[in-house]
Order: structure tokens, then sequence, then C-alpha cells
């Protein structure tokens, strides 16, 4: 892997300050939502958010409001700042990726009650194995997935906030030991690893909840108001990536050569201006095709927008995403499923988490990716009942994983001919 260059003293205020930076754009969400219109009070709309379950989809644009949607995953990025920051831990592409898809799943399903106790477990796993915090602080962030588990079990089955605590420490025990065994089984070629682990967990829970009686449902709120304000400051939000990156430009085509599999650090790489830059060429890329098909801009599309925009920080480019969006387009097309249905239009933007099997193995093994995974994560949701956010992380996984051992398997056998 090339060496980061070296900070000069003189530079301009990104290539020293990224925390910052990324501390203002979580910081801009919230001012955002303090000044968005509201016909109840903040302090309603959001204990509706609090007190929801979270599961799958509950776009909290229409449970509570989008003033306190935007609030909510501003505060919840500021949050993984300080985390970030408290632990000691660098502000790269990785934990951008983080910090920006934790805001982004705060817009449908994480709250500051229901993410804690699984971090906490992440916390215990580490002292248990007598590390330090910040060796777990990418399993303890993306793992934050499962927030719905605490959520459904304190308030959707009315066991109460202490037993909603318990499993998310529980969860959160075993979630680094399990992220770390899966990534061999994609090989790196899913995004979302800690999405495909906590789909196994969020499954085990769900079996264990049925087992004794207990079911969990798919939930399905969805926003569909505010359409053109939440474009026009969604748009300025991302073009604003674009001109504080716009140094970066040059090292854009570098970005767009790379595969993108696990771990592709383009801040490490190539420089925090042309990681900025490609965050915000992603993020509209994304806003373009909701556009483009005719779909709402809510919670779950927006903080679909929000997770690309992070991983452009950390494998995802336009080059790599854009077969795998157009498999799952076309698919939707053979299958005469409407693109802006809320599966279909989701599984576009988050089934990008496949974009190094685009970048890898080329635009056909794109677009069958893209065909794959919409069928896979139409169905998978119901094994974990929505108690994992990042279904297309699940879904994924097991996409890569059957591509990667199939293309694997094959190119062992010819070179044994």
């Amino acid at each position: 892997m090339k060496p980061a260059p070296p900070i000069k003293p003189g530079l301009r205020v990104l290539r020293t300050h990224r925390t910052l930076i990324v501390a203002l754009y979580m910081l801009t969400l919230v001012i955002a939502g303090l000044l968005w219109p509201r016909e109840i009070s903040l302090f309603e709309q959001y204990r509706l958010i609090l007190t929801a379950p979270g599961i799958l989809i509950s776009d909290f644009f229409a449970i509570g409001g989008v003033s306190a949607g935007l609030i909510n995953a501003g505060l919840m990025g500021l949050f993984a700042v300080f985390l970030v920051h408290g632990t000691g831990t660098l502000m790269s592409g990785p934990t951008i990726a983080a910090v920006f898809t934790i805001a982004g799943f705060s817009l449908f399903g994480k709250t500051p009650l229901n993410v804690w106790p699984v971090l906490l477990g992440v916390a215990i796993s580490a002292w248990l194995r007598r590390e330090v915090l910040r060796s777990f602080i990418l399993a303890a962030m993306f793992g934050t997935a499962l927030g719905p588990v605490v959520s459904q079990v304190a308030f959707g089955l009315n066991f109460g906030y202490p037993a909603g605590i318990a499993a998310g420490i529980i969860c959160g025990i075993l979630l680094p030991g399990l992220a770390s065994h899966l990534l061999h089984n994609h090989q790196g070629f899913c995004l979302y690893n800690t999405g495909f682990t906590c789909g196994i967990i969020g499954m085990f829970v769900t079996s264990i909840l049925k087992m004794h009686g207990y079911s969990s449902e798919l939930a399905l709120n969805w926003h569909t108001g505010s359409q053109k304000e939440l474009v026009v400051f969604f748009v300025c939000y991302l073009l604003s990536m674009l001109l504080l990156g716009i140094r970066g430009l040059p090292a854009q085509l570098k970005i767009m050569k790379q595969p993108g599999t696990l771990v592709t650090d383009y801040v490490y790489r190539d420089g925090p201006d042309a990681a900025l830059f490609n965050m915000g060429l992603v993020g509209l890329v994304g806003m373009a095709y909701i556009g483009l098909v005719g779909g709402h801009f809510n919670g779950p599309t927006l903080g679909g927008v929000l997770t690309m925009t992070g991983f452009a920080a950390f494998g995802k480019h336009p080059r790599n995403i854009w077969p795998v969006m157009a498999g799952i387009l076309l698919t939707a097309w053979l299958t005469s499923q409407s693109p802006s249905d809320p599966v279909v239009l989701t599984a576009a933007l988050f089934g990008t988490t496949l974009a190094p099997l685009a970048g890898g193995f080329g635009i056909v093994t794109g677009l069958l990716a893209g065909f794959v995974h919409l069928s896979v994560v139409t169905h998978v949701g119901t094994f974990h009942a929505g108690m994992n956010l990042y279904n297309n992380g699940f879904a994924g996984g097991l996409t890569a994983t059957l591509f990667i051992c199939t293309i694997r398997w094959l190119h062992l056998h010819r070179r044994s001919e």
C-alpha cells in the first residue's frame, strides 16, 4: 500500500483537520433540523423517534418528522466523531465511512437509546481480550446496526428497557469475533462486512424470540413529503464536498482504477482532498439515481446516499458502483418490479456494498451481482425480522461469498490444467 504523503506545515485546513471537517458536516444536519419547519414540538417529535422499535423500514421522517430526523442523524454523527477522537483513532477512510453510515442510518433506525448497549458490549469484548477499544472501533461503530434489537426488545415486545440493554450488550460482545472470521467468506468483496455479521446475529436473536413465542414483523414507514426541500438541501450538502475537495480532482482518475476491496482507504492512498471530492461525486450519483427512477427522498433513501458518501472514502467510486446499480435496475424491470419500490430502491443504493466485485472483475460481474443481490435482499429480511439495519450488508455478504468462491474455484481449476 502506497504510504501517505507527509503533512507539512501550512497546508490547508482540509488536510490537517479532517475530524473538524467531518464534525462540521454532522453539525450541518443538526442546524438544518433546527431550522426545518415542523407542525408539532421538537420534543414530541424526538420522543416518537426514541421510542420507536426502529426495525426495517422505520423512516424517522414519517415517524417523528423531518426536523427531528435530521437532528437525530446529526447528533449521532457528532457522537461518532467524538468516539473516534476520544479513542485516539485516526479520522481515515474507514472511520469516515463509519461516521456517515451512523448518521445515515440515524434517519431510519438508530437512536441514542439503542446504540450504546451494543457499543458497551463491544467494549466489554475488548476488555475480555485485554485490548483497547480502539482495536475494535470499527466493529463497534458499524455494529450499531443491531440497535433495533435493543428497541424491539424494550419497546416493540414490551420487555422493558433493561431487557433491551442486556440484549444489546450480548450482541456487542459477540460481534467482533464473528466479524473478523466472516470476512474470510467474501474476502473483502462485500464492503459492509459488519452488516453481514449483524445479519447472522439478528437471525439468531429472531430465532430465539420465535422459539419462545415472540415474533417480530418487518415494518414499512415511508415519508413522501418535503421532496423539493430535501433535494435542495442534500444537493447543496454534497456539492460543498466537491468544492472543498476540488484540488483532489486530478487524483480522481487514480481512485477510479481501484477495485475498492476491503481495505481500500482513499484518504490514505490519494489524500483527503481526493477522498472528499469522490464522496461528493458518489453521493450525487445516489441522488441522481433516486430522481431517475422516481423514488422518494426520505430517511431510508437519504440514509443510503449518506452511506454511499461515507464509503466513497473507503472503497466506492462512480466506476465500480454503477454496474451493480444498473444490474438491480435491469432486474427490477425484467421482473416487473417498480424501481421506486422501497425494497428495490434501497437495494440499489445500499447494494453498492458489492462495488468491489464490479471493480475487481468487470462490468458483467457487477451486473450479475446486482441481479443476484436483489433476489436475495428481497427475502433475507425475514430471517432477522428487520433487527439488522444493514439488511443489504447481510444479503451482500451472501452474494459476494457466492461469487468470490465460484470465481476463485474456477481460477484454481484452470491453473491446475
